[in-house]
C-alpha cells in the first residue's frame, strides 16, 4: 500500500512539473512572437519616418501614432527625427537621424508588455 502512494505521489509530481514546462515553453513562444511583431512595428514606423523626411524633412516634435492593422494592431509608435546640414565637395548634404520605439502593453503592469526601438540615419 506504502509503494502504491509512492508511485502515485511521483506520478502526479511529474505530471505537474511537465505541465509546468509546457506552460513555460508556451509563454516563451508567445513573447517571442510578440517580439517579433514589435519590431514589425518599430519597422513600419521607420518606413514612415523615412517616407516624411524624404518628401518634407523632420516634423517639428516627435510623432506618435497608434498602429490598427491587422497583426499590429495595439502596438504604438513613436518617430523622432533631427536633421544637421553638411557641406561635401561645395554640395550641401542633409542627414536625418531617427529614432523609433514601438510598444504595446505598460511596463511594469503588463506580462506582455513588449518594445524594440530602431536608430537610423537617412541622407538627403
Amino acid at each position: 500500500m506504502v509503494a502504491v502512494i509512492f508511485i502515485v505521489t511521483v506520478l502526479a509530481t511529474a505530471v505537474v512539473f511537465i505541465q509546468r514546462i509546457s506552460n513555460v515553453a508556451v509563454a516563451t513562444n508567445n513573447l517571442a512572437m510578440q517580439g517579433s511583431r514589435a519590431w514589425q512595428a518599430a519597422e513600419a514606423g521607420a518606413e514612415w519616418g523615412i517616407y516624411n523626411v524624404t518628401t518634407a524633412g523632420c516634423p517639428a516634435a516627435s510623432t506618435t501614432f497608434n498602429l490598427s492593422e491587422q497583426s499590429l494592431a495595439g502596438f504604438e509608435v513613436t518617430v523622432a527625427c533631427t536633421s544637421t546640414v553638411y557641406t561635401e565637395q561645395g554640395l550641401s548634404v542633409t542627414m536625418y537621424y531617427l529614432d523609433v520605439f514601438a510598444q504595446s502593453g505598460t511596463l511594469g503592469s503588463s506580462p506582455d508588455y513588449v518594445s524594440r526601438k530602431i536608430s537610423l540615419v537617412v541622407e538627403d
